[in-house]
């Protein structure tokens, strides 16, 4: 069981507003809330007024890559937020958040060294780490860094992001129904990764739940994020309580990447 000082640093997304309550019961005091229009693979977003009239410890999500105009378009509205900080995808935000909010740098796949994530660090409060790292590479990178940064710790891993209507595209070529909703198989592993579209854009995930419990054990760590979208609260409280949950792994903890770099041995 998480002792208290634990559970104050985990970071959970808000799927319904109600779940607040039961969350704070268990010991969670900081929540994240995935900004409408901005963000993209949540269960569901919210707008500005409802996140400003929500009295608790709090981030704001923004995972969507952005073009000129929309940022222009958050640039006149993001200092109207009152939240703690932002967990931002699209590096032309750095400059773009007041620097009285917290910024946290959230690159799915990158930050998979200390060095790239030190430079990082010199413009934002802190980041998110991949999560295709090992037990071992997070415990190294943790011991190097120069602040406290964010590990992604439950739910359903985003394996791919595309700004296209993939499954739309995949409809009308093949004449099928038209649906936002689906799961694709790899053809030479068998593995099972879900699909969704959402305004244009699509999002992969993978077919189970991420179980990182063990880097509860790791210190230098700002926050244990949790997205919890797609996932019934009762199993995600319950994991609070005992580090267990159905249909789950441990992605990538012990087995790690190799690569095979073109025109050599070595």
């Amino acid at each position: 069981m998480l002792v208290q000082e634990k559970k104050t640093k985990i970071l959970v997304s808000i799927n319904n507003i109600e779940d607040i309550a039961e969350y704070k019961k268990v010991g969670v005091t900081t929540f994240l809330f995935a900004l409408k229009d901005y963000s993209v693979g949540y269960e569901n977003t919210y707008t500005i007024d409802e996140i400003n009239n929500i009295n608790e410890k709090k981030y704001v999500l923004i995972n969507r890559l952005l073009n000129t105009k929309e940022i222009e378009e958050l640039k006149s509205i993001i200092n109207t937020i009152k939240c703690d900080g932002f967990i931002f995808e699209d590096v032309g935000l750095i400059n773009n958040i007041n620097d009285t909010y917290e910024k946290i740098l959230f690159i799915n796949h990158f930050n998979t060294n200390s060095s790239t994530i030190n430079t990082w660090l010199t413009y934002c409060d802190s980041v998110v780490l991949s999560s295709e790292l090992t037990y071992d590479e997070y415990k190294t990178i943790l011991s190097k860094v120069n602040k406290s940064v964010v590990l992604n710790t439950f739910g359903y891993n985003q394996v791919m992001y595309s700004k296209r209507s993939l499954l739309t595209n995949y409809n009308e070529h093949f004449n099928q129904d038209k649906t936002y909703k689906n799961t694709i198989k790899d053809k030479n592993s068998e593995l099972r990764f879900k699909i969704l579209e959402q305004n244009g854009e699509t999002i992969v995930l993978s077919n189970s739940i991420f179980n990182g419990s063990r880097l509860f054990n790791l210190d230098n760590v700002k926050y244990y994020m949790f997205n919890t979208s797609y996932i019934n609260i009762d199993d995600v409280i319950n994991f609070i309580n005992t580090g267990n949950i159905d249909n789950s792994d441990e992605g990538f903890l012990d087995k790690p990447s190799f690569y095979k770099l073109k025109g050599g041995n070595k």
